[in-house]
């Protein structure tokens, strides 16, 4: 066994660092409870981080304000019942839960947007989130979204990823040179996509 030297990090970055992971996990179609433990504490650490921040952010999901107060605490009990099942053994040690792997893509979503509010700086795997997101999800662009799409990506282009497998999109977005691949960036995702800033 090697000695490795010890690291010295913030939350932050560590949850920076889980979100990286989880988008990689995600697109090569890795575990999806791995994926789902690593987005749910990097969306954790990051909404609540982002708020100290930007006192003024837009709402995201623990403190949306598309839930009523009055059902928010159980809204939010609904939204992390399978991390809290993943990582903790106290209430129910023999435990059986059933989980959509669909969630992660909200989480990656709403991560991508509290790193943004963090100021901090946006990794490749998040522009390639977000760029796979505004191509294979064309519903959830507003009529400019689409037409911005329309506008940088040959409409040919456009079938052809909306058809090419997640893991192919991303190993070809991260090969190429960064100065080939315009940044879009959290904020840009939620104007294009119809979110409310």
């Amino acid at each position: 066994m090697t000695n490795q030297p010890s690291v010295t990090i913030s939350k932050v970055d560590a949850a920076h660092r889980q979100l990286r992971t989880a988008i990689t996990l995600w697109f090569t179609e890795s575990d999806p409870v791995s994926t789902h433990a690593l987005v749910f504490a990097a969306y954790e650490v990051l909404h609540t981080v982002s708020k100290k921040r930007t006192p003024s952010r837009r709402d995201l999901l623990f403190d949306s304000d598309r839930i009523k107060d009055e059902y928010r605490s159980d809204f939010n009990k609904l939204i992390k019942k399978h991390a809290y099942f993943f990582k903790h053994a106290d209430r129910e040690p023999e435990g059986i839960i059933e989980f959509n792997p669909n969630v992660n893509e909200m989480f990656i979503f709403f991560a991508t947007v509290a790193r943004y509010y963090c100021n901090i700086h946006e990794s490749q795997e998040e522009s390639a989130f977000l760029w796979w997101l505004r191509i294979v999800r064309p519903k959830f662009n507003t009529e400019l979204g689409r037409i911005e799409i329309e506008k940088l990506v040959p409409i040919d282009i456009l079938e052809a990823v909306r058809r090419m497998p997640k893991r192919d999109f991303f190993d070809g977005f991260c090969d190429r040179s960064p100065h080939l691949v315009p940044k879009f960036n959290a904020l840009s995702a939620m104007h294009v996509i119809g979110t409310s800033t």
